[in-house]
């Protein structure tokens, strides 16, 4: 078994960026809805339930994924069908290998995007777990998410999303293949 990586939160302060000043923020009962829409994506992504995932998104929404400091977009997917692909692929290559998935999401700050968009913005630490041979979870991946989200019919979604993360992607980097 390879040792395993040290994650420091400091690692990612490079990475972040600020939110955007000007306007008024969402009201408390906003800032709140937006805070379980954001929980409620850690919950369903560490679930694995891809369409869940992916319903909490706008049927247009853009979705970016920056690695490891990266400055331009490393994967993107537009609309919620390409959502739920990806999702599923990175979730069924997750089960093969046997691990599971924690987000602890926090830290969680508001500014306004446009007029019809509020920005929100969450430090975020990914745990892993290899079960049933690793329970120990492992911080694999720290980094934020910036989200523009919009009320919609239906609550609060994200119109738009931005992952930076620094750490491990792949599963063989740190565990043993499963047999």
């Amino acid at each position: 078994m390879r040792e395993s990586p040290v994650i420091s939160a400091l690692d990612v302060a490079p990475y972040a960026g600020t939110v955007e000043p000007g306007g008024a923020v969402a009201d408390e009962a906003d800032r709140h809805a937006i805070e379980q829409l954001i929980f409620a994506y850690s919950y369903n992504w560490d679930s694995r339930d891809p369409v869940g995932t992916a319903s909490l998104f706008t049927d247009d929404a853009d979705v970016a994924f920056f690695l490891d400091g990266a400055t331009e977009a490393t994967h993107r997917s537009l609309g919620r069908q390409q959502l739920v692909a990806g999702m599923a692929a990175r979730a069924e290559m997750l089960q093969r290998w046997c691990v599971e998935t924690r987000h602890l999401m926090m830290n969680t700050v508001f500014g306004p995007a446009d007029e019809d968009m509020v920005q929100a913005m969450t430090t975020a630490v990914i745990f892993w777990q290899q079960l049933p041979d690793h329970p120990a979870p492992v911080a694999v991946q720290t980094g934020y998410y910036r989200s523009w989200c919009v009320e919609t019919d239906t609550g609060w979604r994200f119109r738009r999303r931005e992952t930076h993360m620094s750490g491990v992607f792949h599963p063989k980097l740190l565990y043993p293949k499963p047999e």
